[in-house]
Protein backbone atom coordinates (compact mmCIF):
# COMPACT_ATOMS: atom_id res chain seq x y z
CA UNK A 1 0.00 0.00 0.00
CA UNK A 2 1.54 3.45 -1.09
CA UNK A 3 2.11 5.81 2.26
CA UNK A 4 0.26 8.93 2.06
CA UNK A 5 1.86 12.04 1.71
CA UNK A 6 2.28 15.24 4.63
CA UNK A 7 0.62 18.63 3.03
CA UNK A 8 -0.16 19.77 6.02
CA UNK A 9 0.36 19.22 9.68
CA UNK A 10 -0.55 21.32 13.21
CA UNK A 11 1.58 19.90 16.23
CA UNK A 12 0.07 21.18 19.40
CA UNK A 13 -1.39 24.10 17.66
CA UNK A 14 -2.46 27.26 20.31
CA UNK A 15 -3.54 30.93 19.12
CA UNK A 16 -3.73 33.49 21.88
CA UNK A 17 -5.21 37.40 20.74
CA UNK A 18 -5.24 40.65 22.87
CA UNK A 19 -8.56 42.11 23.48
CA UNK A 20 -7.33 45.64 24.13
CA UNK A 21 -9.64 47.63 26.23
CA UNK A 22 -9.61 51.24 27.80
CA UNK A 23 -8.09 50.11 31.08
CA UNK A 24 -6.99 46.53 30.62
CA UNK A 25 -5.76 43.74 28.04
CA UNK A 26 -8.16 40.63 28.24
CA UNK A 27 -6.43 37.76 26.31
CA UNK A 28 -8.51 35.62 24.16
CA UNK A 29 -7.22 31.86 23.33
CA UNK A 30 -9.18 31.67 19.40
CA UNK A 31 -7.33 27.81 19.00
CA UNK A 32 -6.08 25.31 21.97
CA UNK A 33 -3.77 22.46 21.33
CA UNK A 34 -4.72 21.60 17.53
CA UNK A 35 -3.15 18.56 16.15
CA UNK A 36 -3.93 17.79 12.11
CA UNK A 37 -2.11 16.03 9.67
CA UNK A 38 -3.67 16.50 6.25
CA UNK A 39 -2.44 14.17 3.33
CA UNK A 40 -1.87 15.12 -0.36
CA UNK A 41 -4.94 15.17 -2.12
CA UNK A 42 -7.46 15.23 0.47
CA UNK A 43 -10.54 17.23 0.38
CA UNK A 44 -11.14 18.83 3.92
CA UNK A 45 -13.64 20.81 5.60
CA UNK A 46 -13.93 22.89 8.61
CA UNK A 47 -17.20 23.42 10.45
CA UNK A 48 -18.49 25.02 13.65
CA UNK A 49 -20.29 27.65 15.15
CA UNK A 50 -19.06 31.50 14.35
CA UNK A 51 -16.04 32.06 16.61
CA UNK A 52 -15.62 28.40 16.53
CA UNK A 53 -11.99 29.68 15.37
CA UNK A 54 -12.43 28.03 11.79
CA UNK A 55 -10.78 31.11 10.23
CA UNK A 56 -7.96 31.59 12.71
CA UNK A 57 -6.92 27.91 11.66
CA UNK A 58 -7.05 28.57 7.81
CA UNK A 59 -4.45 31.53 8.70
CA UNK A 60 -2.16 29.63 10.63
CA UNK A 61 -2.32 26.79 7.98
CA UNK A 62 -1.50 29.16 5.23
CA UNK A 63 0.86 31.05 7.23
CA UNK A 64 -0.90 34.57 7.17
CA UNK A 65 -0.76 34.66 11.06
CA UNK A 66 1.78 32.34 12.78
CA UNK A 67 0.34 30.59 16.39
CA UNK A 68 1.27 31.54 19.68
CA UNK A 69 2.67 27.90 20.62
CA UNK A 70 2.72 24.55 18.91
CA UNK A 71 4.01 24.20 14.99
CA UNK A 72 2.78 24.62 11.34
CA UNK A 73 4.46 22.71 8.62
CA UNK A 74 3.78 22.83 4.89
CA UNK A 75 4.64 20.71 2.15
CA UNK A 76 3.99 22.24 -1.54
CA UNK A 77 3.09 25.71 -2.51
CA UNK A 78 -0.03 26.87 -0.33
CA UNK A 79 -2.04 29.72 -1.98
CA UNK A 80 -4.86 31.13 0.05
CA UNK A 81 -8.23 32.78 -0.74
CA UNK A 82 -8.54 34.66 2.71
CA UNK A 83 -7.30 38.00 2.27
CA UNK A 84 -7.12 38.09 -1.59
CA UNK A 85 -5.94 41.82 -1.48
CA UNK A 86 -3.21 41.62 1.05
CA UNK A 87 0.16 42.65 -0.61
CA UNK A 88 -1.32 45.24 -3.17
CA UNK A 89 0.39 48.26 -4.01
CA UNK A 90 -2.11 51.09 -4.62
CA UNK A 91 0.65 53.45 -6.88
CA UNK A 92 1.38 50.43 -8.82
CA UNK A 93 -0.87 49.56 -11.87
CA UNK A 94 -3.32 46.37 -12.39
CA UNK A 95 -0.30 44.96 -14.83
CA UNK A 96 2.49 45.47 -11.68
CA UNK A 97 0.10 44.12 -8.86
CA UNK A 98 -0.21 40.72 -10.63
CA UNK A 99 3.44 40.56 -11.24
CA UNK A 100 3.84 41.40 -7.80
CA UNK A 101 1.45 39.02 -6.37
CA UNK A 102 2.29 36.39 -7.95
CA UNK A 103 6.19 36.80 -7.00
CA UNK A 104 4.68 36.55 -3.30
CA UNK A 105 2.69 33.40 -4.38
CA UNK A 106 6.12 32.40 -5.64
CA UNK A 107 5.61 31.75 -9.01
CA UNK A 108 9.08 32.97 -11.32
CA UNK A 109 8.69 35.47 -13.93
CA UNK A 110 8.37 32.74 -17.03
CA UNK A 111 4.99 31.49 -15.05
CA UNK A 112 4.14 35.39 -14.51
CA UNK A 113 4.00 36.08 -18.19
CA UNK A 114 2.33 32.70 -18.98
CA UNK A 115 -0.86 33.48 -16.75
CA UNK A 116 -0.97 37.30 -16.85
CA UNK A 117 -3.24 37.59 -19.94
CA UNK A 118 -5.61 34.82 -18.14
CA UNK A 119 -5.56 37.13 -14.91
CA UNK A 120 -6.25 39.92 -17.27
CA UNK A 121 -9.32 38.47 -18.74
CA UNK A 122 -10.51 36.40 -15.86
CA UNK A 123 -10.51 39.62 -14.05
CA UNK A 124 -13.00 41.59 -16.39
CA UNK A 125 -10.81 44.76 -15.87
CA UNK A 126 -8.59 44.85 -18.81
CA UNK A 127 -9.44 48.28 -19.98
CA UNK A 128 -8.69 49.35 -16.46
CA UNK A 129 -5.26 47.03 -15.86
CA UNK A 130 -2.42 49.61 -16.88
CA UNK A 131 -4.16 52.01 -14.49
CA UNK A 132 -2.96 53.06 -10.70
CA UNK A 133 -4.78 50.76 -8.58
CA UNK A 134 -6.07 53.52 -6.17
CA UNK A 135 -8.09 54.33 -8.92
CA UNK A 136 -9.97 51.03 -8.84
CA UNK A 137 -13.22 50.47 -6.96
CA UNK A 138 -13.27 47.70 -3.96
CA UNK A 139 -14.50 45.28 -6.44
CA UNK A 140 -12.08 45.59 -8.66
CA UNK A 141 -9.75 45.05 -6.43
CA UNK A 142 -10.82 41.87 -5.37
CA UNK A 143 -11.83 40.35 -8.87
CA UNK A 144 -7.90 41.16 -9.55
CA UNK A 145 -6.79 39.18 -6.40
CA UNK A 146 -8.90 36.40 -6.94
CA UNK A 147 -7.95 36.07 -10.27
CA UNK A 148 -4.40 36.38 -9.71
CA UNK A 149 -4.62 33.62 -6.85
CA UNK A 150 -6.49 31.54 -8.87
CA UNK A 151 -4.37 31.06 -11.42
CA UNK A 152 -1.29 30.59 -9.47
CA UNK A 153 -1.86 26.66 -10.07
CA UNK A 154 -1.48 25.49 -6.37
CA UNK A 155 -1.05 22.05 -4.79
CA UNK A 156 -2.58 23.09 -1.88
CA UNK A 157 -5.77 25.50 -1.82
CA UNK A 158 -6.68 26.62 1.47
CA UNK A 159 -10.26 29.20 1.20
CA UNK A 160 -12.99 31.13 3.26
CA UNK A 161 -16.60 30.99 2.01
CA UNK A 162 -16.38 34.57 1.47
CA UNK A 163 -14.22 34.83 -0.86
CA UNK A 164 -16.55 34.81 -4.28
CA UNK A 165 -16.50 38.17 -4.68
CA UNK A 166 -17.57 40.82 -7.33
CA UNK A 167 -21.12 40.46 -9.01
CA UNK A 168 -23.56 37.74 -10.00
CA UNK A 169 -21.60 36.79 -12.90
CA UNK A 170 -18.33 37.34 -11.48
CA UNK A 171 -19.50 35.19 -8.84
CA UNK A 172 -20.68 32.16 -10.64
CA UNK A 173 -17.43 32.41 -12.73
CA UNK A 174 -15.27 32.11 -9.82
CA UNK A 175 -17.15 29.39 -8.13
CA UNK A 176 -17.25 27.14 -11.35
CA UNK A 177 -12.83 27.84 -11.64
CA UNK A 178 -13.21 27.12 -7.57
CA UNK A 179 -14.98 23.98 -8.42
CA UNK A 180 -12.30 23.22 -11.64
CA UNK A 181 -10.00 22.68 -8.64
CA UNK A 182 -11.69 20.57 -6.25
CA UNK A 183 -12.02 18.21 -9.71
CA UNK A 184 -8.07 18.19 -10.24
CA UNK A 185 -6.73 16.33 -7.01
CA UNK A 186 -5.36 19.27 -5.32
CA UNK A 187 -5.22 19.07 -1.29
CA UNK A 188 -8.28 21.69 -0.50
CA UNK A 189 -9.08 22.99 3.42
CA UNK A 190 -12.13 24.76 3.09
CA UNK A 191 -14.02 26.69 5.79
CA UNK A 192 -18.24 27.28 5.36
CA UNK A 193 -21.41 27.33 6.82
CA UNK A 194 -23.10 25.79 3.76
CA UNK A 195 -23.32 22.30 4.94
CA UNK A 196 -24.75 21.07 1.36
CA UNK A 197 -21.75 22.49 -0.28
CA UNK A 198 -19.40 20.62 1.99
CA UNK A 199 -20.97 17.56 2.20
CA UNK A 200 -21.28 17.00 -1.20
CA UNK A 201 -17.68 18.61 -2.35
CA UNK A 202 -15.05 17.10 0.65
CA UNK A 203 -14.48 13.69 2.05
CA UNK A 204 -13.15 14.82 5.83
CA UNK A 205 -14.84 16.71 8.14
CA UNK A 206 -13.37 18.61 10.65
CA UNK A 207 -15.87 20.32 13.82
CA UNK A 208 -14.38 22.94 15.56
CA UNK A 209 -16.29 23.90 18.69
CA UNK A 210 -14.04 26.88 21.22
CA UNK A 211 -11.00 27.02 19.45
CA UNK A 212 -10.62 22.50 19.42
CA UNK A 213 -11.39 20.20 17.64
CA UNK A 214 -14.71 18.23 18.60
CA UNK A 215 -14.66 15.40 15.79
CA UNK A 216 -12.52 14.72 12.43
CA UNK A 217 -13.70 11.77 10.46
CA UNK A 218 -16.22 11.30 7.41
CA UNK A 219 -19.79 12.34 7.16
CA UNK A 220 -20.88 11.16 9.99
CA UNK A 221 -18.62 13.76 12.07
CA UNK A 222 -21.26 16.63 9.42
CA UNK A 223 -24.13 14.13 10.80
CA UNK A 224 -23.13 14.24 14.58
CA UNK A 225 -22.78 18.03 14.52
CA UNK A 226 -26.14 18.85 12.46
CA UNK A 227 -27.57 16.83 15.57
CA UNK A 228 -25.64 18.58 17.81
CA UNK A 229 -26.11 22.16 16.83
CA UNK A 230 -29.44 23.83 19.00
CA UNK A 231 -27.43 26.76 19.57
CA UNK A 232 -26.75 27.41 16.36
CA UNK A 233 -28.18 30.59 15.53
CA UNK A 234 -30.27 29.13 12.30
CA UNK A 235 -31.01 32.86 10.20
CA UNK A 236 -27.52 33.43 10.32
CA UNK A 237 -26.85 30.41 8.42
CA UNK A 238 -29.66 31.00 6.07
CA UNK A 239 -28.88 34.70 5.78
CA UNK A 240 -25.45 33.64 4.47
CA UNK A 241 -24.47 36.17 1.68
CA UNK A 242 -23.26 33.55 -0.15
CA UNK A 243 -26.52 31.54 -0.57
CA UNK A 244 -27.27 31.99 -4.08
CA UNK A 245 -23.53 30.81 -4.98
CA UNK A 246 -25.06 27.53 -3.27
CA UNK A 247 -28.36 27.83 -5.30
CA UNK A 248 -26.41 27.72 -8.80
CA UNK A 249 -24.43 24.70 -7.54
CA UNK A 250 -27.30 22.93 -6.78
CA UNK A 251 -28.68 23.15 -10.16
CA UNK A 252 -26.02 21.91 -12.15
CA UNK A 253 -26.66 18.69 -10.20
CA UNK A 254 -28.11 16.36 -12.46
CA UNK A 255 -31.62 15.11 -12.31
CA UNK A 256 -32.27 12.39 -9.73
CA UNK A 257 -29.31 13.87 -7.32
CA UNK A 258 -30.28 14.24 -3.87
CA UNK A 259 -28.51 16.78 -1.31
CA UNK A 260 -29.71 18.33 1.89
CA UNK A 261 -30.51 22.38 2.29
CA UNK A 262 -32.02 24.13 5.45
CA UNK A 263 -35.43 25.00 5.98
CA UNK A 264 -35.02 28.79 6.42
CA UNK A 265 -38.55 29.85 6.99
CA UNK A 266 -41.80 28.44 9.37
CA UNK A 267 -44.14 28.59 6.56
CA UNK A 268 -44.18 24.70 6.47
CA UNK A 269 -44.99 24.14 10.22
CA UNK A 270 -45.51 21.45 11.48
CA UNK A 271 -44.49 19.63 8.76
CA UNK A 272 -41.39 21.02 8.56
CA UNK A 273 -39.99 23.22 11.07
CA UNK A 274 -37.99 26.46 10.67
CA UNK A 275 -34.18 25.15 10.77
CA UNK A 276 -35.02 21.26 9.74
CA UNK A 277 -32.45 19.73 7.48
CA UNK A 278 -34.63 18.28 4.43
CA UNK A 279 -33.58 15.98 1.75
CA UNK A 280 -34.69 17.42 -2.16
CA UNK A 281 -34.42 15.36 -5.16
CA UNK A 282 -33.13 17.45 -8.40
CA UNK A 283 -36.29 17.34 -10.20
CA UNK A 284 -37.69 17.97 -13.86
CA UNK A 285 -40.13 20.89 -13.84
CA UNK A 286 -42.95 19.41 -15.84
CA UNK A 287 -42.89 16.27 -13.65
CA UNK A 288 -44.04 18.09 -10.52
CA UNK A 289 -47.75 17.23 -9.30
CA UNK A 290 -50.38 19.36 -7.27
CA UNK A 291 -49.11 19.16 -3.72
CA UNK A 292 -45.49 18.25 -4.02
CA UNK A 293 -43.43 20.24 -1.53
CA UNK A 294 -40.64 21.69 -3.64
CA UNK A 295 -37.37 23.42 -3.08
CA UNK A 296 -36.65 27.07 -5.27
CA UNK A 297 -34.58 30.13 -5.43
CA UNK A 298 -36.61 33.08 -4.10
CA UNK A 299 -35.50 36.80 -5.47
CA UNK A 300 -37.38 38.43 -3.00
CA UNK A 301 -35.57 36.53 0.23
CA UNK A 302 -31.83 35.84 -1.35
CA UNK A 303 -32.38 32.40 0.47
CA UNK A 304 -33.60 28.99 -0.76
CA UNK A 305 -37.65 28.28 -0.04
CA UNK A 306 -39.36 25.13 0.75
CA UNK A 307 -43.06 25.04 -0.31
CA UNK A 308 -45.94 23.33 -1.44
CA UNK A 309 -46.94 22.92 -4.98
CA UNK A 310 -50.69 25.11 -4.53
CA UNK A 311 -51.37 25.22 -8.63
CA UNK A 312 -50.18 25.73 -12.44
CA UNK A 313 -50.93 29.81 -13.43
CA UNK A 314 -49.85 30.58 -16.88
CA UNK A 315 -46.64 28.17 -17.21
CA UNK A 316 -45.44 28.74 -13.19
CA UNK A 317 -46.47 27.04 -10.57
CA UNK A 318 -47.56 28.92 -7.49
CA UNK A 319 -46.20 27.17 -4.14
CA UNK A 320 -47.77 28.22 -0.70
CA UNK A 321 -47.02 27.39 2.97
CA UNK A 322 -48.66 25.02 5.21
CA UNK A 323 -49.10 27.44 7.88
CA UNK A 324 -52.14 29.08 7.44
CA UNK A 325 -50.68 32.25 8.91
CA UNK A 326 -47.32 32.63 6.89
CA UNK A 327 -48.77 31.40 3.52
CA UNK A 328 -47.44 34.09 1.13
CA UNK A 329 -48.13 32.72 -2.49
CA UNK A 330 -44.50 32.32 -4.18
CA UNK A 331 -44.15 31.80 -8.42
CA UNK A 332 -41.65 29.14 -9.22
CA UNK A 333 -40.21 28.50 -12.89
CA UNK A 334 -37.69 26.09 -14.40
CA UNK A 335 -34.59 29.13 -13.75
CA UNK A 336 -35.35 29.23 -10.30
CA UNK A 337 -36.43 25.14 -9.13
CA UNK A 338 -34.26 23.20 -7.43
CA UNK A 339 -36.04 19.76 -6.51
CA UNK A 340 -38.95 17.83 -5.21
CA UNK A 341 -38.82 17.61 -1.07
CA UNK A 342 -38.65 14.38 0.12
CA UNK A 343 -41.18 13.66 2.96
Amino acid sequence: MKKRQLALSAHQVSKQYVLRGNKSKERFLALSNVNLKIFKGERVALFGDNGAGKTTLLKLLTGITKPTSGKIRRFGKVVSLIDITAGFHQEFSGRENIALNAVLLGLDLRKIRQIEESVIAFSGIAKFIDQPLYTYSSGMVLRLGFAIAIHADPEILILDEGIIVGDQNFQKKAYDKVEEIFAAGKTIVVCSHMLPLLERLCERFIWLDGGKVVLDGGREALLDYKKKRDSLQFGEVVNNANAGILFEFLRKLPLGEKFMVTAGSGSMEPLILKGDEVEVERADFSGLKKNDVIAFWSDDLQNIVVHRFYKLEKGKIVTKGDDVLVADATYVTKENLLGVVKI
